[in-house]
């Protein structure tokens, strides 16, 4: 079975007002509402991940702070989140680092539910995206990145992501 995997389509990384908004990270947010009502349509799964951090994390040593656990702008971003609601299939990903398995149960949902391609979108590309593909790729699930729907706020990083993604972990463009 396939599911869409949505990477931290939060507020605080593509609403204007975001503590970490960089220009154009809304622009994935159409294309990625289309693929959420495709699979909707079929009933298939839907996991969104969500940055999610206490306020004294570590990460911000390296990362203004962000996404904060409970708070507004960690939410998903307010278009998904009304798209989602309600929806049976959806299965919400709380995560405090780059990768989506990291302590996390994605593991477990992906087996479950006998999930054997995922169709990724989300930012940033070069990080929690591109983490996440590579043990999506280590536990041999092919990966279709739905280009229109990934963004970062460095295009060189952002090309060097697609490029390793494709050409390493064999992820299919879509």
């Amino acid at each position: 079975m396939k599911a869409l995997l949505v990477i931290d389509l939060q507020r605080d990384f593509v609403d204007k007002d975001g503590t970490l908004y960089f220009e154009g990270a809304e622009r994935v947010i159409d294309p990625i509402l289309r693929w959420v009502e495709v699979f909707k349509k079929e009933g298939l799964p839907i996991i969104t991940t969500q940055d999610w951090h206490d306020p004294d994390d570590k990460e911000f040593d390296i990362w203004p702070k962000h996404c904060v656990a409970n708070s507004n702008s960690a939410r998903l971003t307010e278009r998904l989140e009304r798209s989602l609601e309600g929806y049976a299939n959806h299965f919400s990903i709380k995560k405090n680092r780059y990768s989506a398995f990291y302590n996390t149960n994605l593991e477990k949902i992906i087996k479950e539910r006998s999930i054997n391609e995922v169709y990724v979108c989300g930012v940033v590309t070069h990080i929690c995206v591109l983490f996440t593909v590579e043990e999506l790729r280590n536990r041999d699930i092919p990966v279709k990145i739905i280009t229109e729907g990934v963004a970062s706020y460095d295009e060189e990083l952002h090309r060097f992501a697609l490029r390793e993604m494709k050409e390493i972990l064999g992820a299919e463009f879509i």
